[in-house]
């Protein structure tokens, strides 16, 4: 495929299953936050990402200080979960090397990543990588998570940059389609959650790391 990345300033990572090897437990998440949503007698369909589940809850309170009271019972327990697999965080076999190829270009790095910012540092600290990144987006630092376009606009704003000068990196279609509505290249990878299928609105989709390094 002929494809070059050279030309661009600023490459930004989705952190699980993109450079470091995936190990949350969703199904934990799940069945934690339904027992925490039926122990208060509400009853309802966990169909996707427990962010939107929980945003969901809202219209079931009066006030915004009842909803966030309860809400926080169910974050902690994610953010806890976070923080403990942070501990396990493990490299994928390219991903110091293609970091390290962007250093010697002279590229900006960064990530944008739906973790809390605690679970974030510890993971890149963990796995030897935070030492790589200009600039870290996580849930805490935004309103409006992926697929929304702020974590990218953040990260952007932040150092500089232009949508047009800015690649961003993912396994799952919200990494994607975040990137995609900030105005980016974007690369879909195949080492986390998504087939080739769901990440079909990549410009591009690699099978792994050393593949970006064959386009810089």
């Amino acid at each position: 495929m002929d494809i070059s990345l050279a030309r661009y300033e600023l490459f930004l990572f989705d952190m699980d299953g993109t450079l470091v090897k995936f190990k949350l437990d969703f199904d934990y998440l799940k069945r934690s936050t339904r027992k925490i949503l039926e122990e208060n007698g509400v009853y309802l369909e966990i169909k996707g990402s427990l962010i939107e589940t929980i945003k969901e809850l809202r219209p079931l309170f009066d006030t915004d200080e009842a909803y966030n009271n309860f809400v926080k019972g169910i974050e902690d327990t994610i953010s806890q979960h976070e923080i403990e697999t942070a501990e396990k965080a493990e490299v994928f076999p390219h991903s110091k090397e293609l970091l390290d190829t962007l250093r010697l270009k002279g590229k900006k790095i960064g990530i944008i990543t739906r973790n809390c910012k605690k679970a974030s540092l510890r993971t890149l600290e963990v796995s030897g990588l935070i030492g790589y990144m200009d600039v870290i987006v996580t849930r805490e630092d935004v309103i409006n998570v992926k697929p929304h376009p702020e974590h990218v606009e953040v990260a952007i704003n932040h150092l500089g940059k232009k949508p047009s000068e800015t690649v961003v990196v993912g396994d799952h279609r919200y990494d994607i389609a975040s990137g995609k509505r900030a105005g980016c290249f974007t690369i879909g990878i195949l080492s986390g959650v998504s087939s080739e299928e769901l990440l079909k609105e990549a410009d591009v989709v690699v099978s792994s790391l050393d593949e970006i390094i064959s386009y810089l």
